[in-house]
């Protein structure tokens, strides 16, 4: 019987390197697997010199963030810390989830003051291999995918991987002059990806604060003249808004690729859309088309201006949350769990709305009203007599825009992000057996 020769070539070398990849496993490049102890700790990061455990959300995606921690001030909690974090060694989360066991990072620095718990090992590279190709293979879709292969568990939510799962996983490696050449090239894409994450973050920051000033009034916008505008004033809810009934499909049922109709489902709102605006380019399912929808108001359609928001949430922090109508290439209908405010005419200028019900103030207002224990939730009359700060419609106009030009901003380094991830992705594919 023929047996099938494993590959131990790559698709993508770079020159001067010929010879085949040795047949291996794990365990010839890691000299060990070290976990830590969990303790009782407080929720929030460790500041200067006090001692952090690290959260098993350290590492993703292939990558290690040592702010992921909590502090540890008890002195008899700190005496059972174990397992302090080193250089060069290679996070991975041995328990977890399905989709997230396995994961790992390296560690590019001494991080003495931060100790693993014990879901997550510490692996140690051995000498005559490189730690940064060997967790740029572990972050590999392929080895990935091998890992959680071998996770086992009883229940269905959390997955765990022995030693052995790790170590005897066959790999096939390079030397170490052509892993070194590897990791370097894959570890300046890396590096791309973190400098456009970083101003990602800082223009994130920049707008949060901005926002924060433009609607508390600490900074003005002039009109075309030069001149001030009016004093912004306090308006009722339901002086600026009417709501416009909803329908109550489920997207899991009644949704489909293809249609006449997309319905955007309270879960969209809080976990899909990228900004608080609804594009007709977002990717919204379609209601099937054998759905009778007769029976739905023209009313109850979306229209550009409309705030759709989501009436239910288990978080104080997105209880309320929103996306504002920009434009429609379809006809629209918000769905279950969500009700529309739409603007009376002449009350709001287009996109000023959104951003508006994402500011600091009236979110507060919002999460005071919200009612519920384990599932907070929010209705038409609630919202009415809830007070919104409103300036001239002008202004209005100019703070919309600004903010608008600012998201396009933030949009297109997200956009890089993910286009230099898909780039590193398909050079994992092509550089490694």
């Amino acid at each position: 019987m023929m047996t099938t020769k494993l590959k131990t070539v790559p698709e993508l070398r770079f020159p001067g390197f010929a010879s085949d990849w040795n047949e291996s496993s794990l365990s010839d490049a890691i000299t060990s697997l070290d976990a830590g102890v969990s303790v009782n700790s407080e929720d929030s990061p460790a500041i200067g010199h006090e001692l952090g455990i690290l959260k098993t959300s350290c590492v993703t995606k292939g990558y290690f963030d040592p702010s992921e921690n909590k502090r540890v001030l008890d002195p008899t909690e700190i005496s059972r810390l174990k397992e302090p974090v080193s250089r060069n060694s290679i996070v991975i989360s041995r328990m977890n989830t399905p989709a997230l066991v396995g994961l790992s990072g390296l560690v590019p620095q001494d991080e003495k003051h931060l100790f693993l718990p014990d879901r997550l090992w510490a692996a140690k590279v051995a000498s005559s291999h490189s730690p940064h190709w060997i967790a740029q293979l572990l972050a590999s879709e392929k080895v990935r995918g091998q890992l959680s292969d071998r996770a086992s568990g009883t229940s269905g939510s959390m997955k765990n991987i022995t030693k052995g799962d790790v170590l005897s996983l066959p790999v096939v490696i390079p030397t170490l002059p052509e892993q070194r050449k590897i990791a370097d090239f894959l570890t300046a894409v890396d590096g791309r990806i973190g400098q456009l994450s970083q101003k990602k973050a800082l223009l994130e920051d920049y707008k949060k604060g901005l926002m924060q000033q433009l609607f508390t009034q600490a900074l003005r916008f002039k009109d075309d003249h030069g001149n001030d505008f009016p004093e912004w004033e306090e308006k009722k809810y339901s002086e600026i808004y009417t709501f416009q009934n909803t329908n109550s499909y489920s997207r899991d049922l009644l949704t489909y690729e293809g249609g006449e109709v997309r319905n955007i489902h309270y879960g969209d709102i809080h976990t899909k859309f990228r900004s608080n605006f609804y594009l007709s380019q977002e990717v919204v399912p379609f209601i099937k088309p054998e759905v009778e929808l007769k029976r739905i108001a023209k009313d109850s359609y979306c229209r550009v201006g409309d705030l759709v928001i989501a009436d239910a949430s288990e978080d104080y922090a997105d209880v309320g949350k929103c996306i504002e109508i920009m434009e429609l290439g379809e006809k629209t209908l918000a769905g279950l769990h969500t009700f529309i405010a739409r603007p009376k005419k002449g009350a709001m200028s287009p996109g000023f709305g959104g951003y508006l019900m994402q500011s600091r103030e009236v979110r507060l207002r919002i999460m005071t009203i919200a009612q519920g224990t384990k599932v907070l939730g929010l209705s038409k009359n609630m919202l009415c007599n809830i007070k919104l700060p409103i300036p001239h419609p002008d202004e209005q106009t100019k703070i919309a825009n600004f903010l608008t030009a600012l998201d396009r901003k933030i949009e297109s380094v997200s956009t890089q992000i993910t286009h230099t991830q898909t780039f590193k992705k398909g050079l994992l594919q092509q550089m490694f057996v």
